[in-house]
């Protein structure tokens, strides 16, 4: 799927995306993340972050809180994804039976689940980590994911 012309003048043809989250407990969330089967790596700054690496050009970089909300600057305060819901995180599988296995592995490292939806050209499950954040993990139909 392109968003642009790869001629496009000044447009970069690909992105690396890792946004930040804050965590409360680093080495709680490596555990939780590793018992998905997720790779980590050990972030930037003095052992304060981690990265989930996630594919080719995707990632995630932990934060430890206190670090985080240093770099959101005065005036700003990070939200508590327990009592605000600030963003979510979809993640797109490539066989159906891979939701639920997720998303149960998920359960059984300390995550709670949400229900399941099944359209038929979609499954849809998601969890809510130890620190509140929520990912949805989802399968679409290869025949539908073709017609882009």
């Amino acid at each position: 799927m392109k968003s642009w012309p790869v001629d496009a003048p000044g447009v970069p043809v690909a992105y690396k995306f890792f946004p930040r989250i804050p965590v409360a407990d680093l080495e709680r969330s490596r555990c939780f993340y590793q018992a998905l089967g997720w790779r980590t790596a050990p972030g930037l700054g003095e052992r304060r972050s981690l990265i989930l690496d996630l594919g080719e050009n995707f990632g995630v970089t932990l934060v430890e809180r206190r670090p985080g909300q240093q770099a959101a600057g005065a005036g700003q305060e990070l939200a508590d994804p327990v009592r605000t819901v600030s963003s979510s995180f979809a993640l797109i599988v490539d066989i159906p039976e891979e939701v639920d296995a997720l998303v149960d592995r998920a359960v059984a490292a300390g995550a709670t689940a949400g229900d399941r939806a099944d359209r038929g050209y979609t499954i849809e499950r998601m969890f809510t980590d130890p620190d509140g954040q929520r990912w949805n993990i989802v399968w679409v139909d290869p025949v539908l994911r073709a017609r882009d």
